[in-house]
């Protein structure tokens, strides 16, 4: 898709293909990186070369029949950023769902934004039936991200009790839409 200058890095954001069946390796140590270091994702339990290859399939398959975006940022080849959003189903398939993670080290440098951006333009021209609504789920107490949502336009709309399980508390889950 793109390759970007990025805080001097060379970060190449492309959408996910079936090359990436031979890349499973690199998708399987990005999530667990993420997974040992504990970020605000609700992933909590390492995943297995079969687990991501699995994952991966069911990505495609999705993105094949028009109802998933997903692009990977990538610097050397190493996997450093994956944006999503997949439509929900039936009577909610105007709602895109979005999800967004970032490797440490490349947090802080606006491959976050670029990701977001680009994952919004490819959602509203790629997706069938087009996303009226963009929505997402936050941990209440993860502030930076709820303040790049906020510059994208999302807006607060729940905040639900102790839907999370992080480090050993409850955690309060932050709802945000944004109609596209």
């Amino acid at each position: 898709m793109s390759e970007n200058k990025i805080n001097l890095k060379r970060i190449k954001i492309r959408k996910i293909s079936s090359n990436d069946l031979k890349k499973v390796r690199e998708f399987q140590k990005y999530i667990n990186s993420l997974i040992e270091e504990e970020v605000m994702i609700l992933l909590n339990k390492k995943k297995s070369l079969k687990e991501e290859k699995d994952w991966l399939k069911e990505q495609l398959k999705s993105v094949k029949k028009k109802k998933q975006i997903v692009i990977v940022a990538e610097d050397k080849n190493k996997i450093v950023g994956i944006a999503e959003i997949r439509l929900r189903r039936e009577r909610q398939n105007h709602v895109g769902e979005f999800g967004i993670s970032v490797k440490k080290g490349y947090r802080g440098i606006g491959l976050g934004k670029k990701l977001m951006k680009e994952v919004l333009k490819l959602a509203k021209k790629e997706l069938v039936p087009k996303p009226k609504i963009i929505r997402l789920s936050v941990f209440s107490e993860n502030k930076i991200a709820q303040n790049l949502y906020k510059k994208f336009g999302f807006k607060k709309v729940a905040q639900i009790p102790k839907q999370i399980q992080y480090k050993g508390k409850l955690v309060d889950e932050v709802v945000m839409i944004k109609e596209i």
